[in-house]
């Protein structure tokens, strides 16, 4: 298979107009070509009292106007608002309420920015769903540090009260099986609680397949979407100069496949989420094919970390088979 012989002009003249073109051929139909069910559907989602719904089961797409139309509260210095474990998240929820309530505009530098601007908020299915949660309250929740911690979680309820409180509870029992993570506020409300940049939101990232061969490599443009109805799976597109060339997806238990479009070739392995860049999670995939041709898939890491770190990057699947470390647990 000539898959993985690298072209060394595969990316030239790859413009922002070509991916967004390469984009719109990227429908939603194309998730049938992987079918992974999800064996743990429906743990792990944690509803606050009176609350309508924890948004991580249902993320948005799309926004409409009226979305993009409201303002958020940016202020210079926000408060740190985090809780490292259940024990603290009592205090941190009484931070919260303190931090993010009152009339917040005469806070000393703090303005109004239209949401349409906050890169996070615009771009990434939890920022959407947060911004479609306007009429009540509403919360979101990133891991802590987030450089280490790919946990992000949104909440809608009644109040800004209980969607702090459940989106912190569903961030706090991810973070239960990360090491040394917590868990942040990062907008309550009208407000954000954290400083601009970290609401940054990448458009595209890179994605680097190794062939574990020949560890030849190729690196594509990609763009992420998320998978209807399906808590933390994720499609991840790799984009060719014609258009896309293959589709991983990524399952909240750790399984994960892609699938060729050249060959129609599967691919199936494990993935680890490494953490946030430039407001994307990294990713990590191992993955094999049906004649244990294997390949390593990482997907939004920088440049230079990559040429930092490419020996430990490029190792086959240090974390070892996902079924294997189940029945270990048990």
């Amino acid at each position: 298979m000539s898959f993985f012989r690298p072209s060394q002009t595969l990316l030239n003249g790859f413009s922002a107009l070509l991916l967004t073109a390469t984009l719109a051929a990227c429908t939603g139909d194309a998730g049938r070509f992987i079918e992974l069910a999800d064996a743990s559907e429906g743990r792990g989602i944690v509803k606050p009292a009176g609350s309508r719904d924890i948004v991580d089961s249902t993320p948005r797409g799309t926004l409409d106007g009226r979305d993009l139309t409201q303002r958020v509260l940016v202020r210079p210095r926000p408060p740190k608002i985090i809780a490292e474990d259940y024990n603290s998240l009592p205090d941190a929820l009484t931070f919260a309420q303190r931090a993010a309530t009152g009339d917040m505009s005469r806070v000393r530098g703090a303005r109004w920015t239209e949401a349409a601007q906050i890169g996070l908020l615009f771009g990434s299915p939890e920022g959407k769903a947060f911004l479609a949660g306007k009429d009540g309250g509403r919360a979101l929740v990133r891991g802590e540090p987030a450089e280490s911690c790919p946990i992000l979680n949104v909440a809608l309820a009644a109040t800004d009260d209980q969607a702090t409180s459940g989106a912190m509870r569903a961030c706090l029992n991810e973070a239960a099986n990360l090491p040394d993570c917590g868990c942040r506020l990062i907008a309550r409300g009208e407000h954000l609680l954290a400083p601009r940049d970290d609401f940054a939101y990448a458009i595209g990232v890179g994605t680097t397949l190794i062939d574990g061969t020949t560890n030849e490599a190729m690196v594509y443009a990609s763009e992420e979407r998320i998978v209807e109805g399906r808590p933390g799976a994720r499609h991840i597109w790799l984009l060719g100069i014609n258009g896309p060339v293959g589709l991983l997806q990524v399952e909240a238990d750790g399984r994960a496949a892609m699938t060729l479009n050249a060959t129609g070739a599967r691919y199936d392995g494990t993935h680890k989420a490494d953490g946030f860049r430039r407001g994307r999670v990294a990713r990590r995939a191992y993955l094999s094919d049906q004649n244990g041709r294997s390949m390593i898939v990482l997907v939004g890491y920088e440049d230079s970390e990559f040429k930092d770190n490419r020996a430990q990057l490029s190792a086959w699947n240090p974390y070892g088979s996902l079924l294997l470390k189940k029945a270990e647990a048990e």
